[in-house]
């Protein structure tokens, strides 16, 4: 992926507050708001900052982030891989035996808390299944990747909710990772 480049240039501290302040009004209701955001803006156009620009490029910034972290790789798909991650069963073959789960960059991933970015989701079958103890411990995970961006509705232990996947892998080894 071409990656593009946003630099964000030095700001005093008093520009950063008014920045922020600026930013802040902007999601006010209040009509004398808007007339704060002007005066704001004149003065640090006074002082050689363009405020517009500034607040354009923050949300550049923000979109090449986000486009970073949901953007998948098909460089590895069919390979072999062993790839260590934090275990998020989503169906079982028996009481504590998972067939399916996620495999995430961090313990309790998705459980109480919002999912990571597509990119670091892997959505692992494993029919012989795993079994599990904690979702707090580490694994490893082995078998053949494949990129496929997914979004799914699965219950976890809260709820339901859609989780987008970006990859998927067919598990010929689960162990602890030691």
């Amino acid at each position: 992926m071409a990656q593009t480049h946003i630099t964000l240039p030095e700001l005093s501290y008093e520009h950063k507050l008014k920045l922020q302040r600026i930013f802040t009004l902007m999601h006010s209701s209040n009509p004398r708001d808007a007339e704060r955001i002007e005066e704001i803006k004149a003065e640090l156009k006074k002082e050689n900052v363009d405020a517009d620009e500034l607040l354009q490029l923050r949300a550049d910034y923000i979109a090449s982030q986000k486009k970073a972290a949901e953007t998948i790789t098909t460089e590895f798909d069919g390979t072999k891989v062993r790839i260590p991650g934090f275990l998020v069963p989503i169906e079982f073959k028996d009481a504590m035996v998972a067939t399916e789960f996620l495999l995430v960059p961090v313990a309790g991933a998705c459980i109480h808390m919002p999912p990571p970015p597509a990119n670091q989701i892997v959505r692992v079958s494993y029919p012989e299944g795993y079994e599990m103890r904690t979702v707090q411990y580490p694994v490893w995970v082995e078998g053949t990747i494949s990129s496929e961006l997914k979004t799914e509705n699965i219950y976890i232990v809260d709820g339901a909710s859609d989780i987008t996947m970006g990859y998927a892998l067919n598990a010929s080894k689960v162990v602890d990772y030691q």
